[in-house]
């Protein structure tokens, strides 16, 4: 059978036929029906939820829509893998027998060129006809795919119809797009992320259409999250769309911030930097769980307890980094922190990011508060058989004599708990002092994680942000710059437990119908110890 394009076709297709070829299948390749067990697939429906949920009443609509018996329309993920399938019973009979059903990775490495995989690669909207198959047994089938864009950049997955190749799909594509662009606009606006969401057209009626340009952006007015409509006007990436507020508009930022505290949802004129008058609408985005609403779950950029803790600092991210890498190792952590850098919080977040089973344990031990003596190493003997399989935590590790020190380092098989110390005090000095015995620690592989005060951190802003946002109970609240300028000026010696105490003191103070903080909201007392 011939391995080559008929002539007459786009040289997107031809350029797929190449790549086909070089993943090593020919047109005449047997069908292999390999599909993901049904465990597999459970988990990669779970994986892909929120997508799921979301589409679902557009899909049914666009089948609507597409009218044809002889078609079905499929879901696919950002890997190519069929996540659902919704037609008519006789033709997804058929489809199945070329293996057009969930659990099936129609990526071009598998199935050649075809719409969903040939979507996936060029990242734009593929119509792939009969013939035009690069597998023989798929040219029973005409197909058109779009991709779903995510909010916060690439893809998340692709939209396709699927007919008989003898049936008229011309009206498709443009069904096809406008149904991508809805569901991707309502999972814009069900993100649980961001601080002000802007909505902007070159028309004042267009801001009624659903296919408008959407932005959300943070506290400080960093891009969030965008649609294609606002990446298209703004001139952004799709797949790295990352820009500020002032980068894009010429109307101040925190003129936009009280528009939108003040009159949320009314029309005013948006001047952008291109010296165009836009109309737009904005609001303050209200803290929800999407997941609460529609049980899908809520598309973050990193939705791990450890990644949450990483804010901007570079130190911080390094540290994220190395407790992944040691996460499947069984090898012993010590801890160097001030009072209050998140010590115990960031040893919550790996045990919860990184447990080997449900039900594994953490296990936290005072080290100043354990008896004298053999009562001591009994009550540490318990505590480690306790934490079996788990953590066990050790808080003030210094205060441990040497000996019980050099037990709990030993390298052993794993079948007892991962110890991980904790001290205030720099590690360099408590050895230098003899409070610390590090070899057999360093005999272990064991790791030193050393956490940066908060006078030494680069995401201050970010930190307070978040802190105010955790204080305000769902309330979008504003930072004014001036307020983070007064923040600044304390010393912190307590650190991030000093300052989320503090800020949830400002804002219990400032009332449930505050909108801003501002500095005359910051108690004078705070700063009677400020640089």
């Amino acid at each position: 059978m011939a391995a080559s394009p008929p002539t007459s076709r786009p040289e997107s297709l031809i350029a797929s036929w190449q790549r086909s070829r070089e993943h090593g299948l020919r047109p005449d390749e047997p069908l292999n029906d390999t599909a993901l067990a049904p465990g597999e697939l459970t988990d990669r429906i779970a994986a892909n939820n929120r997508l799921l949920a979301f589409s679902r009443p557009m899909i049914e609509g666009l089948y609507r829509q597409i009218g044809s018996p002889s078609s079905t329309v499929l879901l696919a993920d950002r890997q190519g893998m069929i996540l659902s399938a919704l037609g008519h019973t006789d033709f997804l009979d058929r489809a199945s027998r070329v293996a057009l059903r969930p659990g099936v990775d129609w990526s071009e490495a598998v199935m050649g060129t075809n719409a969903i995989g040939t979507a996936l690669h060029t990242g734009t909207v593929v119509t792939v006809q009969g013939d035009q198959h690069y597998l023989a047994r798929n040219r029973i089938l005409t197909c058109v795919a779009t991709p779903i864009l995510a909010p916060t950049g690439g893809m998340l997955g692709i939209l396709d119809v699927s007919s008989d190749a003898r049936e008229n799909l011309t009206h498709a594509e443009a069904l096809l797009r406008t149904t991508a662009e809805l569901i991707e606009h309502r999972l814009l606006e069900t993100l649980d992320d961001g601080f002000l969401t802007l909505h902007f057209h070159t028309r004042r009626d267009a801001l009624a259409d659903p296919l408008h340009a959407l932005v959300v952006f943070d506290e400080g007015g960093r891009l969030v999250a965008s649609n294609r409509k606002g990446r298209g006007m703004l001139g952004l990436d799709a797949r790295h769309p990352a820009t500020t507020y002032e980068a894009c508009f010429a109307t101040p930022w925190s003129s936009l911030v009280a528009l939108a505290a003040q009159a949320p949802d009314a029309p005013f004129p948006l001047y952008d930097l291109k010296g165009r008058t836009l109309i737009a609408r904005a609001n303050l985005r209200t803290r929800r769980r999407a997941d609460t609403e529609s049980g899908a779950g809520t598309a973050r950029r990193d939705d791990s307890r450890l990644g949450a803790i990483a804010h901007g600092d570079g130190r911080m991210a390094r540290i994220v980094d190395t407790l992944r890498n040691c996460a499947t190792e069984w090898t012993p952590l010590l801890i160097e922190g001030e009072m209050g850098t998140g010590k115990a919080h960031l040893v919550r977040a790996f045990h919860e990011d990184h447990k080997p089973t449900v039900d594994a344990p953490l296990i936290g031990i005072d080290c100043t508060a354990l008896p004298d003596g053999e009562a001591a190493a009994a009550e540490l003997d318990r505590a480690w058989a306790q934490a079996a399989n788990g953590i066990l935590f050790l808080v003030e590790i210094d205060a441990l004599p040497a000996t019980l020190q050099a037990r709990l380092f030993d390298a052993h098989d794993g079948s007892r708990a991962r110890v991980i110390g904790a001290a205030r005090q720099p590690l360099a000095e408590l050895r230098r002092d003899g409070r610390l015995d590090l070899r057999t620690f360093e005999a272990s592989g064991g790791h030193i994680i050393s956490l940066p005060p908060l006078r030494e951190r680069d995401d201050f802003d970010e930190l307070v942000r978040h802190f105010v946002r955790e204080a305000g109970g769902g309330r979008s609240i504003y930072v004014c710059p001036e307020a983070l300028a007064l923040l600044h000026r304390h010393r912190w010696p307590g650190n991030l437990r000093e300052l989320r105490n503090q800020l949830r003191l400002v804002l219990a103070l400032m009332g449930d119908e505050a909108s801003q903080l501002c500095p005359e909201d910051i108690p004078p007392e705070l700063f009677e110890n400020a640089a």
